[in-house]
């Protein structure tokens, strides 16, 4: 395999979930649901980070995110020097911005604003934390480590729905010498989530050890690419 990585499929992880959790009754019945939903549960606890260029253009204030944008890490290409010399970087040279300008920038849905309104024209580099986005069916950026993470998540999702289908089956009688008892039943799935949602969290704890020097949202890290 050399140093090749394994793209991976909608398609493989959802059956590999299938496997995992086999539908009982027809639940659950959508299992390329449930993995793309675990595959975006990773993203938020383990985002991807990386960059990309926002192109500012003299006029222009607001800009597209990238698809896959999660949440800012910083907004490079701001003003350089200090006192009354200050510039910008501009793609046409230097162009010199007074002592007392400020800029601010705003995200707003999937567009990124910046305010005044640039009156320069520059390649600026957003860092930012990145979701896990399927191209054709495929996820160029999942490792396979990530994918068996994801899909720990991906049991509990399909156990839990399972648990939820059975919730009203809690019932028991008994004929002659024969007697079905079904109360316990959704209680062990359940139990099973319970064990499902752990080995996700106890999984997850290495990969966040590495991104936690980008961390903005105290609640998510990231892992570098």
């Amino acid at each position: 395999e050399g140093q090749a990585q394994m793209t991976i499929a909608i398609a493989q992880l959802a059956d590999r979930l299938q496997r995992a959790v086999p539908a009982r009754n027809d639940v659950p019945n959508d299992y390329e649901r449930l993995a793309q939903d675990a595959v975006l549960q990773l993203s938020q606890d383990v985002p991807v980070i990386t960059t990309a260029t926002i192109q500012v253009t003299a006029g222009q204030a607001t800009y597209a995110l990238p698809d896959d944008f999660l949440f800012e890490i910083e907004l490079g290409g701001t003003p350089v020097g200090d006192g009354m010399v200050r510039v910008i970087v501009g793609d046409n040279g230097l162009i010199p911005i007074g002592s007392d300008w400020e800029e601010t920038h705003y995200i707003e849905g999937e567009m990124l604003r910046l305010d005044p309104v640039p009156t320069y024209t520059a390649a600026r580099t957003l860092r930012y934390a990145a979701q896990h986005v399927a191209v054709n069916g495929v996820y160029p950026r999942l490792s396979e480590n990530g994918a068996r993470v994801a899909m720990l998540y991906g049991q509990y999702l399909a156990l839990l729905e399972q648990a939820n289908a059975v919730a009203g089956d809690g019932w028991a009688y008994k004929i002659g010498d024969e007697s079905v008892d079904k109360r316990g039943q959704g209680a062990s799935i359940q139990a099973q989530a319970s064990a499902a949602l752990s080995s996700y969290q106890n999984a997850l704890r290495p990969l966040q050890g590495h991104g936690s020097q980008y961390r903005q949202n105290p609640y998510t890290v990231g892992v570098e690419v």
